[in-house]
């Protein structure tokens, strides 16, 4: 995987290089909002633009990340909560039926036992 982001990443640096030498000499005026600033190179509007939109692109993983990581906590806590809650009800249906109770663990260790036979 880390080769294929350096393979894109200097794919997409020979493709900037190559449209800022195709812009160098090139010249506008940019006006943004109250602010005019006269006599730019274009490929320093090209870099910004994407500059700004590589951030942009960067704070929206991280917000994706984030949610997708607490939503994962979430359902981690859900799952211990359900697992107390099942060994809650073994012992409740143990304790009713006068059952030894019986772990897990030693269940799995019959049924291996078992196949075996």
């Amino acid at each position: 995987m880390t080769t294929i982001r350096l393979i894109f990443g200097l794919f997409i640096f020979f493709f900037l290089l190559f449209i800022f030498l195709q812009n160098a000499e090139e010249r506008v005026n940019l006006y943004l909002l109250k602010y005019s600033f006269n006599d730019i190179p274009l490929f320093w509007v090209i870099f910004f633009s994407f500059l700004a939109g590589s951030i942009f692109v960067i704070l929206l993983a991280i917000y994706q990340e984030i949610k997708f990581r607490w939503r994962l906590f979430r359902k981690d806590i859900e799952i211990s909560n359900l697992k107390k809650e099942i060994n809650e009800l073994r012992k409740m249906i143990a304790e009713e039926t006068g059952y030894k109770e019986v772990s897990p663990e030693e269940s799995e260790k019959r049924e291996n036992f078992s196949e075996e036979e």
